[in-house]
């Protein structure tokens, strides 16, 4: 059987991700969290067989999207001028997960 979550268990997976929840919106997210798996379960009900799956989601190719064009290139001392920390050309930002 599929475990229900409660509000706090998204105040905590909230709180370990650095930021708080309150009250109200922890159970707006688990309510929201049981809508979307009873959704799942609907999708999954499906019968698929004999279906083939599709690598695309459009049948037809998309051919509506522009070439590349390169028209400023700047140096990579440029890029990384104005970074408070770089280290070996790449920026250094401070850790925020556990």
């Amino acid at each position: 059987m599929e475990e229900i979550k409660e509000p706090a268990y998204f105040k905590e997976l909230a709180h370990r991700l650095m930021f708080d929840l309150s009250d109200a919106e922890a159970a707006d997210i688990a309510a929201e969290f049981e809508t979307l798996n009873k959704q799942l379960r609907l999708l999954e009900s499906i019968d698929t067989t004999g279906v083939e799956p599709m690598v695309y989601p459009f049948e037809t190719p998309t051919n509506y999207l522009r070439e590349d064009v390169v028209d400023h290139v700047i140096s990579r001392e440029d890029a990384l001028a104005n970074a408070p920390k770089v280290r070996e050309c790449h920026i250094v930002v401070p850790k925020v997960v556990k």
